[in-house]
């Protein structure tokens, strides 16, 4: 897959490169950094303009961002009023949007170059819980912005081993989201534990010590 698309960009250039990066962002398993990374390799071999590299990247990305946020808001929508699982779904998503409104914007803005592998369910997820489009885009756009300029600054600097530095990029964006996966879990656990020893014990205290 990694070569085909790497063929794709060498023989279509930039448009093809926003086509890919769009299509990344909305789950889909293509090479998004490795993609980047090559824009900024073509732009040192003076194969692309940098600017004009970075300005197709970035309608790329934010294209897909707010294509995945209109996918989840669009299942939401459908779904709200309907029995069963999906409604469910869609029901306790929208009670969601208040902690999403307050916290949300935080989760958008890492998950775009820090986590990125959770950049695509945070696209969905947000549309699902009616995250202000406002707030989504505003932070969608600064996280891009900041991703888009560091792979592509990367990419013109190590453009002769850009493979390998992908690769070595690609595995530290999973090893992060998974990290912030588990200390979510283990907050979710934690604050079960809690409401758990609060229902047995309201007073707070340890009956042992009574």
């Amino acid at each position: 897959m990694t070569e085909q698309v790497l063929e794709l960009l060498t023989v279509y250039g930039l448009p093809a490169a926003a086509l890919v990066l769009a299509i990344g962002q909305l789950g889909f398993p293509l090479p998004t950094s490795l993609a980047l990374l090559m824009l900024g390799a073509l732009a040192a071999n003076g194969d692309a303009d940098i600017a004009q590299a970075f300005l197709w990247a970035t309608a790329g990305v934010l294209a897909g961002d707010q294509l995945g946020y209109l996918i989840g808001w669009a299942i939401a929508r459908s779904a709200e009023d309907r029995k069963g699982a999906l409604g469910a779904l869609a029901q306790k998503a929208a009670a969601t949007r208040p902690f999403i409104d307050r916290w949300g914007s935080s989760g958008v803005f890492l998950s775009r170059w820090l986590f990125t592998a959770l950049g695509p369910a945070i696209n969905v997820a947000a549309g699902i819980a009616r995250m202000n489009w406002s707030v989504f885009t505003l932070w969608s756009v600064a996280g891009e912005l900041l991703w888009v300029s560091i792979y592509i600054a990367l990419g013109h600097s190590f453009g002769s081993n850009i493979e390998t530095l992908g690769g070595i990029l690609g595995n530290m964006s999973m090893a992060l989201a998974l990290l912030a996966l588990a200390a979510w879990l283990g907050w979710l656990l934690l604050k079960t534990i809690r409401k758990a020893r609060a229902r047995h014990d309201p007073t707070g205290k340890d009956d042992r010590n009574v």
